[in-house]
Protein backbone atom coordinates (compact mmCIF):
# COMPACT_ATOMS: atom_id res chain seq x y z
CA UNK A 1 0.00 0.00 0.00
CA UNK A 2 1.14 3.52 -0.76
CA UNK A 3 0.41 6.98 0.62
CA UNK A 4 1.25 10.06 -1.40
CA UNK A 5 0.80 13.82 -1.16
CA UNK A 6 0.07 15.79 -4.31
CA UNK A 7 3.04 17.96 -5.16
CA UNK A 8 0.87 21.04 -5.70
CA UNK A 9 0.27 21.20 -1.94
CA UNK A 10 3.99 21.63 -1.35
CA UNK A 11 4.06 24.34 -4.02
CA UNK A 12 1.47 26.27 -1.99
CA UNK A 13 2.95 25.38 1.41
CA UNK A 14 6.69 24.74 0.91
CA UNK A 15 7.28 24.04 4.62
CA UNK A 16 4.41 21.57 4.98
CA UNK A 17 5.23 18.18 6.51
CA UNK A 18 2.92 15.18 6.67
CA UNK A 19 3.87 12.61 9.27
CA UNK A 20 2.76 9.02 8.75
CA UNK A 21 2.32 6.21 11.24
CA UNK A 22 1.04 2.74 10.52
CA UNK A 23 0.34 0.73 13.67
CA UNK A 24 -0.68 -2.79 14.50
CA UNK A 25 -3.07 -2.59 17.44
CA UNK A 26 -5.21 -4.53 19.88
CA UNK A 27 -7.88 -1.92 20.47
CA UNK A 28 -9.99 -3.89 22.94
CA UNK A 29 -8.91 -2.77 26.40
CA UNK A 30 -7.94 0.44 28.12
CA UNK A 31 -4.62 1.13 29.78
CA UNK A 32 -3.81 4.43 31.42
CA UNK A 33 -6.09 7.45 30.95
CA UNK A 34 -4.11 9.50 28.44
CA UNK A 35 -6.74 12.16 27.79
CA UNK A 36 -7.48 13.21 31.38
CA UNK A 37 -4.10 14.75 32.28
CA UNK A 38 -3.78 16.50 28.91
CA UNK A 39 -7.25 18.03 29.20
CA UNK A 40 -6.61 19.11 32.78
CA UNK A 41 -3.32 20.76 31.86
CA UNK A 42 -4.77 22.42 28.76
CA UNK A 43 -7.79 23.92 30.53
CA UNK A 44 -5.60 25.18 33.38
CA UNK A 45 -2.82 26.68 31.28
CA UNK A 46 -4.47 27.96 28.08
CA UNK A 47 -3.54 31.63 28.04
CA UNK A 48 -5.28 32.97 24.94
CA UNK A 49 -8.60 34.81 24.92
CA UNK A 50 -10.07 32.59 22.20
CA UNK A 51 -9.10 29.19 20.72
CA UNK A 52 -8.46 30.79 17.33
CA UNK A 53 -5.84 33.09 18.89
CA UNK A 54 -3.39 30.25 19.53
CA UNK A 55 -0.57 30.25 16.94
CA UNK A 56 -1.14 26.57 16.07
CA UNK A 57 -4.77 27.35 15.24
CA UNK A 58 -3.89 30.57 13.42
CA UNK A 59 -1.64 28.73 10.95
CA UNK A 60 -4.48 26.37 9.99
CA UNK A 61 -6.97 29.21 9.64
CA UNK A 62 -4.50 30.99 7.38
CA UNK A 63 -3.88 27.78 5.40
CA UNK A 64 -7.61 27.18 4.93
CA UNK A 65 -8.11 30.72 3.63
CA UNK A 66 -5.21 30.24 1.22
CA UNK A 67 -6.92 27.26 -0.43
CA UNK A 68 -10.43 28.68 -0.37
CA UNK A 69 -11.91 27.06 2.74
CA UNK A 70 -13.91 29.25 5.12
CA UNK A 71 -11.93 28.99 8.36
CA UNK A 72 -14.82 30.34 10.44
CA UNK A 73 -17.33 27.88 8.98
CA UNK A 74 -15.14 24.78 8.79
CA UNK A 75 -12.86 24.36 11.80
CA UNK A 76 -9.73 22.25 11.42
CA UNK A 77 -9.97 19.08 13.50
CA UNK A 78 -7.59 20.46 16.12
CA UNK A 79 -9.53 23.72 16.48
CA UNK A 80 -12.79 21.78 16.87
CA UNK A 81 -11.20 19.51 19.48
CA UNK A 82 -9.65 22.43 21.37
CA UNK A 83 -12.94 24.35 21.38
CA UNK A 84 -14.74 21.37 22.84
CA UNK A 85 -12.18 20.94 25.60
CA UNK A 86 -12.14 24.62 26.56
CA UNK A 87 -15.93 24.82 26.53
CA UNK A 88 -16.80 21.68 28.51
CA UNK A 89 -13.51 20.60 30.09
CA UNK A 90 -14.00 17.16 28.61
CA UNK A 91 -14.33 15.13 25.42
CA UNK A 92 -15.90 11.68 25.02
CA UNK A 93 -13.71 8.61 25.28
CA UNK A 94 -14.06 6.65 22.04
CA UNK A 95 -11.69 3.68 22.31
CA UNK A 96 -8.06 3.27 23.43
CA UNK A 97 -6.31 4.04 20.13
CA UNK A 98 -8.53 7.02 19.26
CA UNK A 99 -8.08 8.40 22.77
CA UNK A 100 -4.30 8.13 22.46
CA UNK A 101 -4.01 10.07 19.20
CA UNK A 102 -6.57 12.60 20.42
CA UNK A 103 -4.49 13.16 23.55
CA UNK A 104 -1.31 13.67 21.51
CA UNK A 105 -3.17 15.95 19.10
CA UNK A 106 -4.29 18.09 22.03
CA UNK A 107 -0.88 18.03 23.70
CA UNK A 108 0.86 19.48 20.65
CA UNK A 109 -2.20 21.19 19.12
CA UNK A 110 -1.75 19.65 15.69
CA UNK A 111 -4.27 17.69 13.60
CA UNK A 112 -4.01 13.91 13.86
CA UNK A 113 -6.44 11.45 12.31
CA UNK A 114 -6.92 7.72 12.43
CA UNK A 115 -8.02 5.46 9.57
CA UNK A 116 -8.63 1.74 9.90
CA UNK A 117 -6.73 0.13 7.03
CA UNK A 118 -8.94 -2.94 6.62
CA UNK A 119 -11.72 -1.08 4.72
CA UNK A 120 -9.38 1.06 2.58
CA UNK A 121 -9.58 0.48 -1.19
CA UNK A 122 -6.13 0.64 -2.79
CA UNK A 123 -3.77 3.47 -2.00
CA UNK A 124 -4.28 6.61 0.10
CA UNK A 125 -3.82 10.13 -1.23
CA UNK A 126 -3.74 13.66 0.15
CA UNK A 127 -4.73 15.55 -2.96
CA UNK A 128 -6.98 18.01 -4.72
CA UNK A 129 -10.34 16.37 -5.49
CA UNK A 130 -11.42 15.79 -9.08
CA UNK A 131 -14.92 16.86 -8.06
CA UNK A 132 -16.86 13.61 -8.51
CA UNK A 133 -15.67 11.62 -5.50
CA UNK A 134 -18.30 10.36 -3.01
CA UNK A 135 -18.09 11.04 0.71
CA UNK A 136 -20.11 9.45 3.52
CA UNK A 137 -19.56 11.49 6.72
CA UNK A 138 -19.10 9.71 10.01
CA UNK A 139 -21.86 11.61 11.77
CA UNK A 140 -24.67 11.01 9.27
CA UNK A 141 -23.53 8.59 6.57
CA UNK A 142 -25.52 10.48 3.92
CA UNK A 143 -23.84 10.74 0.53
CA UNK A 144 -22.11 14.01 -0.29
CA UNK A 145 -20.36 14.94 -3.53
CA UNK A 146 -17.01 16.58 -2.99
CA UNK A 147 -16.21 19.91 -4.63
CA UNK A 148 -13.62 20.11 -7.38
CA UNK A 149 -10.14 21.15 -6.12
CA UNK A 150 -11.09 20.59 -2.49
CA UNK A 151 -8.10 19.23 -0.54
CA UNK A 152 -9.00 15.75 0.70
CA UNK A 153 -7.66 12.48 2.00
CA UNK A 154 -9.02 9.75 -0.26
CA UNK A 155 -8.53 6.17 -1.42
CA UNK A 156 -9.25 4.76 -4.88
CA UNK A 157 -13.03 4.86 -4.41
CA UNK A 158 -14.08 7.64 -2.04
CA UNK A 159 -13.03 10.57 0.10
CA UNK A 160 -11.81 9.71 3.59
CA UNK A 161 -11.55 13.24 5.02
CA UNK A 162 -13.10 16.38 3.56
CA UNK A 163 -11.53 19.84 3.58
CA UNK A 164 -8.12 18.42 4.47
CA UNK A 165 -8.51 18.07 8.25
CA UNK A 166 -12.18 18.84 8.77
CA UNK A 167 -14.47 15.80 8.75
CA UNK A 168 -13.79 12.06 8.36
CA UNK A 169 -15.84 9.44 6.55
CA UNK A 170 -17.70 6.52 8.06
CA UNK A 171 -16.13 3.49 6.42
CA UNK A 172 -12.62 3.67 7.89
CA UNK A 173 -13.36 4.83 11.45
CA UNK A 174 -11.18 3.19 14.09
CA UNK A 175 -13.15 0.72 16.21
CA UNK A 176 -12.43 -2.05 18.70
CA UNK A 177 -12.17 -4.44 15.74
CA UNK A 178 -9.46 -2.42 13.97
CA UNK A 179 -6.13 -4.27 13.70
CA UNK A 180 -4.10 -1.88 11.55
CA UNK A 181 -4.44 1.89 11.63
CA UNK A 182 -3.05 4.67 9.45
CA UNK A 183 -2.41 7.85 11.44
CA UNK A 184 -1.48 11.00 9.50
CA UNK A 185 -0.06 14.00 11.35
CA UNK A 186 -0.56 17.27 9.47
CA UNK A 187 2.26 19.65 10.33
CA UNK A 188 1.62 23.02 8.74
CA UNK A 189 4.65 25.22 8.08
CA UNK A 190 5.59 27.44 10.99
CA UNK A 191 5.78 24.76 13.70
CA UNK A 192 8.92 23.92 15.68
CA UNK A 193 11.34 21.46 14.10
CA UNK A 194 11.22 18.97 16.98
CA UNK A 195 7.45 18.51 17.14
CA UNK A 196 7.44 15.46 14.84
CA UNK A 197 10.06 13.62 16.88
CA UNK A 198 8.20 14.35 20.13
CA UNK A 199 4.92 13.10 18.71
CA UNK A 200 6.59 9.90 17.52
CA UNK A 201 8.13 9.30 20.93
CA UNK A 202 4.81 9.81 22.70
CA UNK A 203 2.86 7.54 20.36
CA UNK A 204 5.41 4.74 20.68
CA UNK A 205 5.49 5.15 24.46
CA UNK A 206 1.73 5.11 24.91
CA UNK A 207 1.16 2.12 22.63
CA UNK A 208 3.90 0.16 24.38
CA UNK A 209 3.03 1.05 27.97
CA UNK A 210 -0.68 0.38 27.44
CA UNK A 211 0.09 -2.86 25.55
CA UNK A 212 -2.02 -1.69 22.66
CA UNK A 213 0.37 -2.48 19.84
CA UNK A 214 3.32 -1.05 17.97
CA UNK A 215 4.35 1.26 15.17
CA UNK A 216 5.24 -0.81 12.11
CA UNK A 217 5.92 2.07 9.72
CA UNK A 218 6.84 5.70 10.25
CA UNK A 219 7.76 8.37 7.71
CA UNK A 220 7.73 12.11 7.18
CA UNK A 221 6.68 13.46 3.79
CA UNK A 222 7.94 16.82 2.55
CA UNK A 223 8.40 18.65 -0.75
CA UNK A 224 11.52 16.52 -1.24
CA UNK A 225 9.73 13.20 -0.68
CA UNK A 226 6.00 12.94 -1.20
CA UNK A 227 5.36 9.18 -1.21
CA UNK A 228 5.78 6.34 1.26
CA UNK A 229 5.02 2.61 1.03
CA UNK A 230 3.93 0.28 3.81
Amino acid sequence: MQFSVEGKLFDIFPGLKIGVFVCEVDNTKYGEDRLGPIIKDLTASFSYDKPQDHPHIVIWRDAFKKIGISASKYYSSIEALLRRVLKSGEIPRINPVVDIYNSISLKYLVPMGGHALEPIDGNIYLAFAQGNEPFYPMDSGELETVEKNEVVYKDEKEVLTRRWVWRQCNKDKVTEETKRVFIPVDLMEGLSDDIWENIAKDLEKYLTEDRLGKIIHMDLLTKYKNTTEF
